[in-house]
């Protein structure tokens, strides 16, 4: 069986084969690994890898898988390569900010070329008596403000663009 696993950025390959009953050839990327498996019941095993054991705990939903390694956990996502390509793609790439009530700009706290970071307020805008803060969905670049202080904004209208 051939899987890819991604980890941030770095892709995985992962193979794994039966070689006998209960012993699996386990190849990660280049390095290969004898493992003998025993199954305690549908979720839980143990597995020896070159003489040291380790209890498996495997629980799964629709979304995730939990692992616990020896009373550790780790969560593992379900992610399709398109999920993950389609959100890659939506972190970079040019954004039009909008605003969905219309207002009044308070303030604007960068400039056209400045770097934001995700979260980073870039404007306020005043509506129905609120100042709210307009923050960078992503980091990246700010290549248009549209408006200034003391400007006023429609529903829809598109504050700043960023790549």
């Amino acid at each position: 069986m051939n899987l890819s696993l991604w980890l941030g950025q770095k892709e995985f390959k992962l193979n794994l084969e039966e070689k006998e009953k209960n012993t699996i050839q386990v190849s990660l990327n280049k390095k290969k690994f004898q493992v003998s498996v025993e199954f305690l019941s549908e979720k839980e095993l143990l597995l020896n890898v070159a003489g040291k054991v380790y209890t498996i705990i495997v629980d799964s939903n629709s979304l995730s898988h939990s692992v616990f390694v020896n009373g550790e956990l780790f969560k593992i996502e379900k992610s399709s390569a398109l999920k993950i390509l389609k959100e890659e793609r939506a972190k970079s790439g040019k954004k039009d900010i909008k605003t969905s009530m219309p207002g009044k700009i308070v303030s604007v706290l960068v400039n056209e070329g400045d770097m934001v970071k995700e979260g980073q307020p870039v404007l306020i805008l005043e509506a129905m008596k609120m100042q709210n803060e307009i923050k960078s969905p992503q980091m990246g670049r700010i290549t248009r403000i549209n408006f200034r202080s003391s400007d006023y904004v429609e529903a829809g209208s598109v504050l700043f663009s960023m790549e």
